[in-house]
């Protein structure tokens, strides 16, 4: 399903997004926030969605899937890996899962890009976005939570 779905998603997600894409590493998302701070742009917005995994709507990422792919098998079969999960969330560990997570986050990933394209003053930036993924768990140190590097 993933080698079906990917590359027909993979055509429309947005350039400043790098979680779980296939030839685009850490190291590249790294880069283009480098580049940003070399152009001073110095302010960090670091968000962290807590459980996003397990929370996903099912009703809305197949409604999301389904704006991009026509077939009805196809959306059968989706639909059937996600039941098979729960009633909410997305199948942790399997391979769909992380392609799933940027179809559920695109929509966001556009509107962030059009804020970046609309605050362009002329060949000055003021906003660069770019979304990461790290799946790795957060660390307890008292009451505050840090992520282990």
């Amino acid at each position: 399903m993933r080698l079906i779905l990917e590359p027909i998603f993979e055509a429309d997600f947005q350039p400043g997004s790098y979680g779980y894409r296939p030839g685009r590493s850490a190291h590249d998302a790294l880069e283009r926030v480098r580049v940003g701070l070399c152009k001073q742009l110095h302010q960090v917005i670091d968000l962290d969605l807590k459980s996003y995994f397990d929370t996903v709507r099912h009703d809305l990422l197949l409604s999301k899937i389904a704006r991009r792919i026509r077939d009805d098998d196809v959306l059968w079969l989706c639909k059937r890996i996600l039941k098979a999960s729960g009633k909410r969330g997305l199948p942790q560990g399997s391979v769909i899962g992380p392609l799933w997570a940027n179809v559920f986050l695109d929509d966001v990933d556009r509107m962030l890009e059009q804020a970046q394209n609309a605050t362009h003053q002329g060949d000055y930036e003021v906003v660069r976005y770019t979304r990461f993924a790290d799946d790795r768990a957060p660390r307890r140190r008292g009451r505050e939570t840090e992520m282990v590097n």
